[in-house]
């Protein structure tokens, strides 16, 4: 039977070549977009993703503002400022903020090594703050509780930093100077490509304790008053929590600060989470839009399926009526010829399917992958859609013409074709 029915249809295909072709090319061309546009616009939301947490993964960097709103006898206009104690604070009294970590950065310090020497950014930071802004180590280790607890004069450095004061070379435990004081490198951080930040770029960066900043280095930006912070990072328990976190923050520091908690400007919040939806709904619709045309597409050549099928029933009138006069039951003409345009859907889809998972290979191998796009990214829920509507389209496309045939008259067939 089912050598009959491919037999069958290769005869049908050859007998309207042009068509025939035409007709293939409309369903494959309709699974290769399909698979193609899908592909990439999940490549773009991947890509997104990860170029977001270079920043940090799901977190709030947390600023001081000024006031737009009267609150509690104080005026607008009032200058914020974060100080260690609102940190704390926050750290005592947030229920939905998982970690947090008071930051002090400080511009102008020169570094130097008996190689060479530069100018960095520099940050007073916590042991929680590694791991919520991805400070990866490439060689060495990070700093822990102990470093900040006793002020060590320790530090980690950027890839560039280490590539311009250390000749790309190891530098894991050795000595330099940042601002005429003695530090020795014990984490080097791996190259990070980043296309976001608040500060610089985390590999021309170099972090050191906190309490080693407070100890050493005022930042003339803040007063000289250590007990002043540049920003806090933050990370919700959960992202699906993160708005409610941001509001939860706003208000304890609104109580610290005299402020009225819906004043968005007393103080900035970036939250990444926020952004990352933003982000992600942005790119669905993208995909959706993308897939609809793969789809639509689909759909004109499930008429050209039809069309073609109709065709080859006008041209087999004779066949029919003869099959059905000597005993063809209505079931065996509807199965034979929805049988013949179902495969001629699936085996346009099949090389729809090669060529699409083809172009996306091309497209991975041609090194096109950057910090916003992670390469063309077919997933099982593409090849589920794409088998979906391929199936849905075989069978749709099948249906009226099998019917159209399994109803004809034997007379009026063997009538027609006399005629």
């Amino acid at each position: 039977m089912i050598f009959a029915i491919l037999s069958q249809t290769y005869r049908t295909l050859a007998s309207n070549k042009l068509r025939s072709f035409l007709t293939m090319f409309g369903i494959a061309w309709g699974v290769l977009s399909l698979i193609l546009m899908s592909a990439i616009g999940e490549g773009f939301r991947v890509g997104q993703k990860e170029s977001l947490k270079t920043l940090g993964k799901d977190i709030m960097i947390i600023w001081g503002g000024r006031t737009s709103i009267q609150s509690k006898g104080y005026q607008r206009g009032r200058d914020i400022r974060l100080k260690y104690s609102d940190y704390e604070f926050i750290k005592k009294r947030a229920r939905l903020i998982k970690s947090i970590s008071p930051e002090i950065i400080r511009g102008g310090l020169v570094a130097k090594t008996p190689i060479n020497y530069g100018t960095f950014g520099l940050h007073g930071i916590v042991p929680e703050y590694q791991y919520m802004r991805t400070i990866e180590i490439d060689d060495g280790r990070s700093i822990n509780e102990a470093d900040n607890d006793e002020a060590r004069g320790v530090c980690i450095i950027g890839s560039e930093v280490n590539d311009q004061l250390f000749n790309g070379g190891d530098s894991t435990g050795k000595a330099m100077t940042i601002g005429g004081r003695a530090f020795t490198v014990i984490g080097v951080m791996p190259f990070k490509d980043q296309n976001s930040s608040y500060s610089g770029q985390d590999r021309r960066e170099i972090f050191i304790p906190f309490n080693t900043m407070k100890r050493y280095f005022s930042n003339p930006g803040l007063g000289h008053d250590t007990n002043l912070l540049s920003n806090m990072i933050a990370a919700p328990i959960s992202a699906a929590v993160h708005e409610e976190a941001e509001k939860e923050v706003r208000a304890l520091l609104g109580e610290t600060h005299n402020f009225d908690p819906l004043d968005e400007d007393a103080v900035g919040i970036w939250n990444t989470a926020r952004q990352s939806k933003m982000i992600d709904t942005m790119l669905a619709s993208m995909q959706y839009f993308l897939a609809t045309v793969g789809v639509v597409t689909l759909l004109l050549g499930a008429i050209g399926v039809i069309n073609i099928m109709l065709i080859s029933v006008r041209e087999r009138t004779m066949e029919i009526g003869v099959r059905k006069s000597v005993g063809a039951r209505r079931k065996d003409i509807l199965w034979q010829f929805f049988a013949e345009s179902f495969a001629l859907s699936a085996l346009s889809g099949i090389i729809g399917v090669g060529l699409g998972w083809g172009v996306c290979l091309l497209v991975n191998a041609l090194g096109l992958k950057n910090q916003i796009f992670a390469g063309a990214i077919i997933t099982p829920e593409i090849g589920l859609i794409a088998f979906g509507v391929l199936a849905f389209v075989g069978i749709a496309s099948g249906l009226y013409p099998a019917h159209t045939a399994a109803e004809m008259d034997p007379i009026e067939a063997l009538r027609y074709e006399t005629n």
